[in-house]
């Protein structure tokens, strides 16, 4: 079982929340930047939206997909828990209109300077049984059962020949992408290595290596210690404001002790990560009225090939989960530059949540 959780009250080493010309926040582990415009920034409570997501959703549709199964039947299910037809809670499916094909073996080849391969990979669906079991409501053990499948089927997926990365996110609400209403993870793998996995294994190598130290060590260790940004924490997993966040209220939830796989985790640990995963949502649903956002489980790659390393230089690496509230499209200065802007302080943002009363 999960340890008892700690209250945090607040900063133990404050620090500046305003600059008057802004400011430009370099991530730890990639070396991106971000731009924290404090001349635009808006207060907390300013994003907490009138016109939020309805939270009194109905526990069944007659015309959701995922809902009416019998009407809509979907690919047959490659994971349910529990195991059973009439009291199943949730389920892994492949995907209708899958991104990449479902192949063990695959072409590659060279036309000119340009390299291609065939597009495999697996894509598929978590689903649960009701309509309205959203992340914020979601009772904890419904909610441990559901990173218990995930992380069932992560296992079977990484030992297939064609996968490289397992990508599990979920895009929840118009903003953040989601073309259903019903709650759904889709997990997808690749038979290359991402960019952004790529930038944050590099990065960790070369802090590591300038530094002697994991860049993952020593911002979770700054976090707890400052406490200003940290949200919630229990004995195993703090939930924060990253110091560089990507967008305003972006949360991390990551894991005290180091690890770079996240299909690892113990029985013990994700429970105490549904209750951090809980915390998280429900602070966001509550202080920012029910918000769409994406969230991903970042983890290190299922083997070596696409990185120039050896499997034991993950270990500078920390899984985590990414979560980021969506309140409006990229600006053209942000797509063309790949600088976002960030209108709210993250230690502000922190110091909202943590308050919110749950």
């Amino acid at each position: 079982m999960a340890k008892p959780t700690k209250t945090i009250k607040k900063a133990k080493q404050p620090e500046s929340k305003s600059v008057a010309a802004g400011e430009l926040r370099q991530d730890l582990v990639t070396g991106k930047w971000v731009a924290i415009a404090t001349g635009r920034a808006k207060r907390p409570h300013s994003f907490s939206r009138k016109d939020g997501r309805a939270t009194d959703v109905p526990k069944y549709k007659d015309d959701c997909p995922f809902c009416n199964l019998a009407k809509y039947p979907q690919e047959p299910d490659v994971v349910r828990l529990p195991d059973d037809d009439e009291i199943w809670r949730v389920h892994i499916f492949g995907n209708k209109y899958p991104a990449f094909d479902a192949k063990e073996e695959f072409r590659s080849w060279q036309q000119g300077p340009y390299r291609a391969m065939e597009a495999v990979g697996y894509h598929e669906v978590l689903a649960t049984r009701d309509h309205n079991d959203a992340d914020a409501t979601m009772s904890l053990p419904d909610l441990t059962l559901q990173l218990e499948a995930l992380q069932i089927r992560y296992q079977e997926l990484m030992t297939k020949p064609s996968v490289n990365y397992i990508q599990i996110m979920k895009n929840s609400g118009p903003e953040a992408g989601a073309s259903l209403e019903h709650p759904h993870h889709q997990l997808f793998t690749t038979p290359v290595l991402p960019d952004d996995i790529s930038d944050m294994l590099h990065g960790a190598e070369k802090y590591a290596s300038e530094n002697n130290a994991s860049p993952f060590t020593a911002l979770i260790d700054f976090e707890l210690e400052s406490g200003e940004r940290v949200v919630w924490e229990n004995e195993q997993f703090v939930v924060f404001c990253p110091y560089a966040s990507r967008t305003p209220f972006a949360l991390w939830i990551a894991p005290k002790k180091p690890n770079p796989f996240w299909q690892d985790i113990s029985t013990d640990e994700r429970l105490a990560l549904s209750e951090a995963l809980s915390q998280a949502m429900r602070r966001l649903a509550k202080g920012l009225n029910n918000p769409s956002y994406n969230y991903f489980i970042n983890s290190a790659p299922c083997d070596d090939t696409g990185f120039v390393c050896n499997l034991e230089s993950f270990q500078h690496f920390r899984w985590h989960i990414e979560i980021l509230p969506r309140f409006g499209a990229l600006g053209g200065f942000e797509m063309v530059t790949g600088l976002e802007i960030v209108t709210a302080l993250p230690e502000e943002s922190a110091e909202f949540l943590r308050e919110i009363d749950i």
